[in-house]
């Protein structure tokens, strides 16, 4: 391939490919994040019926691999755009691990922080939102740098069904330039340097979580 076609072939990729995938990132975490801390919350309270219903959920978003999950949304969502159905699917999954997090997240904060709360007479969603669920997200920040990971990798499932990311681009340049593993390598670069940069700010994050919860 010669510096030219390397030159397009990576225009291509970033200028076309590249900001759609940032979106699927973007639409994705915040659905994701949106589903795990609120459904977290609820499962947390060992609601019956209820909890039986998420644990159901959980169960069956873990055990169905993302793609299959994607393939059965785009099969019923005929009218559905290949962006939010891809954004549906991959924060139905995520956001189910997730919410194991945030729920595990609850359960690490002391009992007697409910208690206090409680005997004070504090509202229970005043608790949740200004004394318990800040700790909680002090605490679960390193698995949720992990699982956000796993998210961004995620959305490489979304080039199945035709959405125009930046694997899709990709693709669709390989009839015209005959060099798959070079063009792939493109891909596995992008991909590494942002899952890359997100373990490193993880850690960053956790180290601060951690000075935090010494100093105090």
């Amino acid at each position: 391939m010669t510096w030219e076609e390397r030159f397009l072939v990576l225009k291509t990729m970033f200028v076309q490919g590249m900001p759609m995938t940032l979106k699927l990132i973007g639409a994705s975490l915040l659905f994701a994040l949106l589903i795990g801390i609120v459904l977290g919350t609820v499962r947390s309270m060992k609601i019956p019926v209820v909890d039986q219903i998420l644990g159901a959920y959980a169960l069956i978003c873990r055990g169905i691999p993302t793609i299959i999950i994607l393939l059965f949304f785009y099969a019923y969502f005929t009218r559905g755009t290949q962006f939010w159905i891809s954004v549906l699917a991959i924060s139905m999954v995520e956001g189910a691990y997730m919410m194991e997090i945030v729920k595990g997240g609850y359960l690490s904060v002391d009992k007697g922080q409910w208690e206090a709360a409680d005997s004070v007479g504090l509202p229970r969603l005043y608790t949740i939102t200004r004394i318990v669920l800040p700790q909680v997200m002090l605490v679960i920040v390193p698995a949720l740098m992990g699982q956000i990971v796993m998210l961004v990798k995620g959305t490489c499932v979304a080039a199945t069904i035709g959405c125009m990311d930046v694997l899709r681009r990709a693709q669709l340049l390989l009839p015209k330039y005959s060099y798959p593993l070079e063009i792939y390598a493109y891909i596995l670069v992008i991909f590494f340097v942002m899952c890359h940069f997100l373990t490193w700010l993880g850690k960053k994050l956790e180290r601060t979580v951690v000075k935090r919860i010494i100093g105090d």
